[in-house]
């Protein structure tokens, strides 16, 4: 089933759950790892709206929570335009270059991001996994 982004936010982001849930890949690298993650797109040129934010609950290795919320507690962000995710979730763009160069803005503890960088892969490798339709 075909998700379009940003309209479907609730409804990519339940499909995401379960893409990441799939990986056995992602059940490895997070293994031993608790955190809670907010992913913002934000609005650009090609998007003009609100921002969408998901947060995302990671406990040793399960994805137990993906939805939107409007004011998500988290222990680390990733935030960037509109743009940059189409590009990323089309698998045109690295997270990881993407978060050294500026592109996506980053909070959180930066030494556990760097640890669990192959944690950060699996989610987004997922993510590039929802069948997903591009609003904008």
């Amino acid at each position: 089933m075909t998700v379009t982004l940003p309209t479907d936010a609730d409804e990519w982001a339940a499909a995401w759950r379960d893409r990441i849930n799939d990986r056995a890949e992602f059940a490895d690298a997070a293994a031993g790892f608790t955190a809670t993650f907010c992913f913002e797109i934000r609005d650009d040129d090609t998007y003009v709206g609100d921002p969408v934010q998901f947060r995302v609950d990671i406990e040793d290795g399960v994805c137990t929570h993906a939805a939107t919320d409007d004011d998500p507690d988290y222990d680390f962000a990733l935030r960037g335009p509109y743009g940059e995710w189409v590009s990323m979730l089309r698998g045109e763009l690295d997270v990881s270059a993407a978060a050294m160069d500026g592109t996506f803005a980053i909070e959180g503890d930066t030494m556990t991001l760097l640890r669990r960088q192959d944690t950060i892969a699996e989610m987004v490798a997922a993510a590039q996994n929802v069948d997903t339709e591009f609003e904008h």
